[in-house]
């Protein structure tokens, strides 16, 4: 019994080296700078939004070809956190401006979206960024 839990307690060790060596590579920089990011305003006699409108650069050296967001949103009946990704071909110090049907389905109270930020970015190399949690 003394042997197993030796044996446990060299496995436990393993395991934290392991994963201490991997904290440096989650805590990368965020390689998207969100520049602006709000619900767009709903048409004339509509009570929806929109959509959602981000505004965004990559700030890498890489060319990104997917950028997933975190978008929260309050209205007076729901606080709401949604993803929503961009497909595309993101060139380095690229500013993206586009606009998403995120939020397009909820009565719209005001522009303000309670954080917007990327959670995942893929890159054309193959490399991929996800956010530290």
């Amino acid at each position: 019994m003394n042997r197993l839990a030796h044996a446990g307690g060299a496995a436990l060790a393993t395991t934290a080296i392991a994963l201490c060596s991997l904290a440096p590579a989650a805590a990368v920089a965020d390689p998207i700078r969100v520049m602006q990011c709000f619900v767009i305003p709903p048409a004339a006699l509509s009570h929806k939004s929109k959509g959602t409108q981000i505004d965004y650069v990559n700030k890498s050296r890489k060319t990104a070809v997917s950028v997933t967001f975190a978008v929260g949103y309050r209205n007076s009946l729901h606080n709401f956190l949604r993803r929503v990704t961009d497909v595309g071909e993101f060139a380095p110090a690229a500013e993206i401006r586009h606009a998403f049907p995120l939020y397009s389905d909820v009565t719209y109270a005001g522009k303000a979206t309670h954080g917007c930020a990327a959670i995942a970015v893929h890159f054309k190399d193959g490399t991929v960024w996800h956010a530290a949690l």
